[in-house]
C-alpha cells in the first residue's frame, strides 16, 4: 500500500487495511496485522506518528480466528510482512518454537516495575522476551439485581474475602431461576480454557499441563474431575445454557435473563448500557477448601524477525506498552485492562463504569491471577479441551472426555 499524503488528522482507508497518514516524506512504513477493529488502533498509531514523522503505521484487521493461519502463511516462508502482529500470549511458544517472533530481551529491563509480572512471564519463554505485553484481563461475577432481590438472595459482596464459592453460586443460581430467572448461571467464554482454567486450578488440578515438562498432558486427576463434574452438572441441571455459542452468552445477562454471569470487564460498557438493567460486580468464585485463582492473559505485539525495518518495528512495539503517553493512548482503543501498571490506575480512574471495580480487576491482578500454560504445544491443547468441554456440556461423563483428550493431546505432542 503506498503511503498518503499527509493530512491534517489521521485518515482512515477502509479496503482491507487501515492506513494513518504520516509524512509524505515518511521513508518507513510499517505494516501492523492484528484482529482488533481500526479504530481501536487508532489513538495509539497517531500519537506514534506524531513522536515519529518518519515513520508510518499500516494496520491491517483480520478475524481472531484467522489471525495465527494468516500470520503462519505470510513469515514461515521468511516473508517480512508484515512487521508487527498481535501475538495471543499462550501462542507465544508456539510461535518462538516456529521462529516466528524476534527475541526482544533487550526490551525486558524495561519492564521491571512497569508491566504486570503475568503479562510478562504470559510475553516469555525460558526467560527472553519475545513480545511486548499490551493487555492483561482479568474476570468478575455479574449479578442480576432485581433477580437475586425477587427470590430474596442477599447481594454478593465485592470485597474479595467474601467471595462466592462455587457450590453458593450453583445453589444461588438455582434459587434466583425457582422465582423466574430463565438461567441461574452463565460463563461468558463458555467451553475455552481460559474460562474454565480457574476451575480446575482452584480444584487443586493443576492447569492440565505437567509442571516437569510442557509437552506431557495432566488431566486426569481428582481435582480435574471435580471441576468438570461441576461444569457437566451446570448444564445437565439447566442452570446454565446449552447449545448457546460464545457469542450468544452476553446477551443471556444483558437481557436480563440470568442471574449471575462470570464474565471479562470488557463487558462492562455494554451491561452499563443496557436501560433497565441493574446489576452489581463481585469477585469471582472458587472452590469450596480450594485456592482462589482467576484467569489472565491477553494480547502481546510482537516482532517479526525477518523484517526489514526490525528498529523501528521495535520502537514502536515499545512505544505503544511502556511509554507513558504510548501505552494510555494505546489502552484507550482497548475494552480491556492495560498492561501497563501505572497506565491501569489512569485508565480505570478516567472510567470507572463501576465504582470499586478497579480496585477489585486490580487485587486479582495482584494475588490470584494465573497464566494459561506456556506449552509450544497450546494450539493443540486448546482445540483438544474445547471440544471435550464442549462434550462435558452436552452430557458426556467427565471421567471418560478427561480421558480420550488426555490420549489425543499425548498422541497428538508426541508428533512435536
Amino acid at each position: 500500500m503506498k503511503p498518503l499524503a499527509k493530512v491534517s488528522s489521521v485518515t482512515l482507508v477502509a479496503l482491507g487495511a487501515l492506513s494513518f497518514a504520516g509524512v509524505a516524506s515518511a521513508q518507513t512504513v510499517l505494516q501492523f496485522v492484528g484482529p482488533e477493529q481500526p479504530s481501536a488502533m487508532e489513538p495509539v498509531i497517531a500519537a506514534f506518528e506524531a513522536a515519529h514523522p518518519d515513520i508510518q503505521v499500516e494496520y491491517e484487521s483480520v478475524p481472531f480466528n484467522d489471525l495465527n493461519n494468516i500470520i503462519q502463511a505470510r513469515l514461515s516462508d521468511g516473508g517480512t510482512t508484515p512487521d508487527i502482529y498481535t501475538a495471543d500470549q499462550p501462542r507465544i511458544a508456539a510461535l518462538v518454537d516456529r521462529g516466528l517472533l524476534a527475541d526482544l530481551s533487550d526490551q525486558a529491563d524495561g519492564l521491571t516495575g512497569v508491566m504486570w509480572p503475568a503479562a510478562v512471564e504470559a510475553s516469555s519463554i525460558d526467560g527472553q522476551l519475545y513480545a511486548m505485553p499490551i493487555s492483561t484481563s482479568s474476570q468478575l461475577l455479574y449479578y442480576n439485581i432485581d433477580l437475586l432481590e425477587a427470590a430474596g438472595i442477599p447481594l454478593p459482596s465485592m470485597d474479595p474475602e467474601g467471595r462466592m464459592t462455587w457450590e453458593a453460586l450453583a445453589e444461588a443460581g438455582a434459587a434466583a431461576q425457582a422465582e423466574g430467572a430463565q438461567y441461574g448461571v452463565v460463563l461468558d467464554q463458555i467451553n475455552r480454557y481460559y474460562q474454565l482454567q480457574p476451575l480446575m486450578e482452584s480444584a487443586g488440578g493443576g492447569s492440565g499441563v505437567s509442571p516437569n515438562d510442557p509437552l506431557v498432558p495432566d488431566l486426569v486427576n481428582d481435582g480435574w474431575l471435580r471441576a468438570m463434574t461441576y461444569y457437566h452438572d451446570l448444564f445437565d441441571s439447566g442452570l446454565g445454557p446449552r447449545g448457546v455459542p460464545v457469542e450468544q452468552t452476553p446477551d443471556l445477562f444483558a437481557n436480563g435473563q440470568t442471574a449471575f454471569f462470570v464474565g471479562g470487564p470488557w463487558w462492562l460498557p455494554r451491561m452499563t448500557g443496557t436501560d433497565g438493567l441493574r446489576f452489581g460486580i463481585a469477585p469471582h468464585p472458587y472452590f469450596d477448601g480450594g485456592e482462589v485463582v482467576t484467569p489472565t492473559g491477553a494480547w502481546s505485539w510482537g516482532v517479526n524477525p525477518n523484517s526489514e525495518h526490525l528498529e523501528e518495528a521495535v520502537t514502536f512495539v515499545s512505544f505503544a506498552s511502556t511509554d507513558p503517553v504510548g501505552s494510555l493512548e494505546t489502552a484507550r482503543g482497548f475494552p480491556i485492562p492495560p498492561a501497563n501498571m501505572a497506565v491501569f490506575d489512569t485508565y480505570y480512574s478516567e472510567g470507572q463504569e463501576v465504582e470499586g471495580v478497579g480496585e477489585l480487576i486490580l487485587h486479582e491482578l495482584t494475588e490470584t491471577a494465573r497464566i494459561r500454560p506456556p506449552t509450544r504445544g497450546y494450539i493443540q491443547f486448546e482445540q483438544i479441551l474445547g471440544q471435550a468441554f464442549e462434550d462435558i456440556r452436552n452430557g458426556a461423563d467427565p471421567a471418560t472426555a478427561l480421558e480420550q483428550a488426555q490420549s489425543q493431546l499425548e498422541r497428538a505432542w508426541s508428533r512435536l
